[in-house]
């Protein structure tokens, strides 16, 4: 008799373990993913001012994170294309790395249709807002 109360507890705490055990959050490598719209990059801490502020996109104008093995990301703004890789790591921070140099990235925002991230540039001291839509 101690052995099937003994089994029924068992049982019973194992099914209600698998049962209640929430769900895992999607990655955020595979939240960003895709292709996004670029709408408007806000830029700051350049040198010559010209360089700064915000400067709006048409839909044509575009932020791709690639699936493939090496996690590349497309950067298409006025048709002039860049590409260069992104690592996403936990919580909301990933980096890039484009030609221009590495960028340490904080998403504020990300839904299903949008996607806010400040990126700062290694070594010095530009900021850009980035607002994507998709």
């Amino acid at each position: 008799m101690k052995r099937r109360i003994t089994f029924l507890g068992l049982l019973m705490l194992v099914t209600a373990t698998l049962f209640s055990c929430k769900k895992d959050e999607t990655s955020l490598k595979a939240r960003i993913m895709g292709k996004w719209t670029v709408n408007k990059i806000e830029v700051s801490g350049n040198s010559s001012q010209a360089l700064n502020g915000t400067f709006n996109y048409t839909m044509n104008d575009y932020i791709d994170f690639k699936s493939n093995q090496d996690d590349q990301v497309e950067l298409s703004l006025t048709n002039q294309r860049t590409i260069g890789t992104y690592t996403a790591s936990l919580g909301n921070e990933f980096g890039m790395v484009f030609p221009e140099g590495s960028s340490y990235c904080t998403v504020s925002t990300l839904s299903a249709t949008q996607l806010e991230f400040t990126a700062k540039i290694d070594k010095t001291n530009i900021v850009k807002k980035y607002y994507l839509t998709r």
